[in-house]
């Protein structure tokens, strides 16, 4: 039973764990200072990050569009926050406030996030890349009518009918070389050797949006980049709130009390500055524990050189869950998403540019008017899938008026480069800008672009490991079965119908989890579904023949 002393330990400070607390505090009336956050790395976020070196070069791991639609779940829990204007005005004392953790505020991080989009529109009139710089007609998606005929049929049959399936065991070849799966597979991440079922999702998930699949019209953004956006007003928050939040942090191992039906954890185990401390898990207390990273293991390179490809799993993020794996049923199977690195590795890199030079060349050949409206473009020719993220400038708070921050990254980097004869794991940052900019067709001014810009490289080993074929079965429940005290978080446990890789997976584990733990009466967010109404599939279709 949830009581005034009950204490809430959440391992993990990514967006599970931050939604966790917020779910807590704001549903569940947990007062802020019995609440205690657990992070390895020494900042908040996870895979929400993104920092910078004395204003000369920036670096980020990822960057992501969100879904008014789609992201149900996740605004609800950002509807909670104030941003971080009210935050300081409600320091300076210009707010009155009387009860931060119940009061809905003036103006939300969901708020500011609608704002921002009502006048940054996405507008892209050049998405695909062809050979050396030759633009592709991206609006001719390419279907046959049997890819459509087998698109449709992979909404309409029963997931367990694809259990393990890899896509490409179910689309023919040619599929692949079609202007909608460059776009589908740039946009989401995808690799042929993914998981059917999660292919599925995602199509059932956006099937709404297949009118917009060449013009990504109803594409949002965040302000900023997602750590100043979305972590840092989260965090303050929960500070404010009196939430004990202690990063540099490794959850070692957890304790079970012996039991043959119940899952109880009794003790959590971790280390701090090298010392190993025990905490002693009452009945009463709750343990939310965020499984698998994918992030975990990440290295940053330089310019001039290589970031290291870490495969030995040196970060607890998958440890943990391997040692809850071995102890107790039902814990799911770790190994199916970590145990092939050589697949689900990536490697992305932070460009940092200044001046018109580079970034003038990049909007005129998208053929937008503002820096951003097109957000990626695609190499198709590119034997690293390259593709390049371009958000809307200024992408960090102290970034200088000259300056022009963009995301790089490559779907198939263990083949090599057709500029580059390496892979990418193998290139420094000025190798993978150069690759860059032989695709986009600027090689008369590659250096210059080199003199003003600087590309730091970051691999990911798990970059894409929740998209590995699995079995039903591989991801455990939110709260597994005989689970009296433990919720389980993040990308890797198994929410039906829902699509991993979404920021909004990982709010509808916390909330789940919190409102199970803390018997909250209160219903968990739906899950959003593209297909959900007769005119939805009408404007696909017609899409679709495109």
């Amino acid at each position: 039973m949830v009581t005034n002393q009950t204490q809430i330990y959440i391992v993990g400070g990514g967006i599970a764990g931050l939604s966790a607390a917020v779910f807590a505090i704001r549903d569940g009336g947990v007062a802020g200072e019995n609440i205690h956050i657990f992070e390895e790395l020494e900042v908040l976020g996870g895979a929400l990050d993104a920092k910078w070196e004395r204003k000369a070069h920036y670096s980020m791991r990822g960057a992501r569009l969100i879904n008014e639609k789609a992201y149900q779940c996740y605004f609800d829990m950002l509807s909670a926050i104030p941003c971080l204007a009210e935050q300081e005005e409600i320091e300076k004392g210009k707010i009155k406030v009387k009860d931060l953790g119940s009061c809905r505020p003036a103006r939300s991080v969901k708020d500011e996030i609608f704002e921002f989009n009502r006048t940054h529109r996405l507008n892209t009139a050049t998405r695909l890349v062809g050979k050396r710089g030759a633009r592709v007609d991206h609006t001719k998606l390419g279907l046959s009518n049997l890819d459509r005929l087998q698109l449709i049929g992979l909404i309409l049959i029963s997931e367990k009918c694809f259990d393990g399936k890899k896509i490409d065991e179910y689309f023919r070849p040619s599929f692949f070389k079609t202007n909608f799966w460059y776009l589908f597979a740039s946009m989401f991440g995808f690799e042929p050797w993914h998981s059917l079922i999660e292919c599925k999702r995602y199509m059932q998930r956006f099937f709404h949006e297949a009118p917009n699949t060449t013009t990504l019209r109803r594409g949002w953004n965040t302000p900023y980049n997602n750590y100043e956006s979305i972590v840092m007003p989260i965090e303050k928050w929960l500070s404010d709130q009196g939430v004990d939040i202690q990063a540099g942090i490794q959850i070692s191992d957890v304790d079970f009390k012996p039991s043959k039906t119940r899952k109880t954890i009794e003790k959590i185990h971790l280390l701090k500055n090298n010392n190993k401390h025990e905490i002693v898990v009452r009945d009463q207390d709750c343990v939310f524990i965020t499984i698998g990273s994918k992030v975990a293991d990440s290295r940053e390179g330089g310019m001039n050189e290589v970031p290291e490809l870490v495969t030995d799993k040196r970060d607890g993020g998958w440890s943990l869950w391997e040692k809850m794996a071995d102890k107790v049923p039902d814990m799911g199977n770790p190994g199916a998403f970590s145990r092939n690195v050589d697949r689900t590795k990536w490697v992305v890199f932070t460009i940092t540019t200044q001046g018109p030079l580079f970034a003038e060349k990049i909007r005129n050949y998208s053929r937008v008017e503002v820096q951003g409206e097109q957000h990626i473009l695609s190499c198709i020719d590119s034997n690293w899938g390259l593709g390049i993220h371009i958000p809307f400038q200024p992408h960090f708070r102290n970034q200088s008026q000259d300056t022009t921050v963009m995301l790089g990254y490559g779907l198939y980097g263990n083949t090599k480069g057709n500029y580059i004869k390496k892979t990418m794991p193998e290139s420094t940052g000025e190798e993978l800008l150069s690759e860059l900019v032989y695709h986009l067709g600027f090689m008369d001014d590659l250096d210059e672009i080199k003199e003003v810009t600087v590309s730091i490289p970051t691999t990911l080993p798990y970059a894409t490991s929740h998209f590995s074929p699995r079995k039903i079965a591989d991801r455990p429940q939110v709260v597994p079965e005989g689970s009296t005290n433990l919720a389980l978080l993040g990308q890797f446990v198994e929410i039906p119908n829902d699509c991993v890789f979404l920021v909004d997976y990982s709010t509808r584990s916390a909330q789940i989890g919190v409102y199970e733990l803390l018997k909250i009466k209160r219903e968990v967010t739906p899950v959003y579904t593209g297909t959900g109404n007769p005119l939805q599939w009408m404007n696909a279709l017609l899409a679709l023949r495109k």
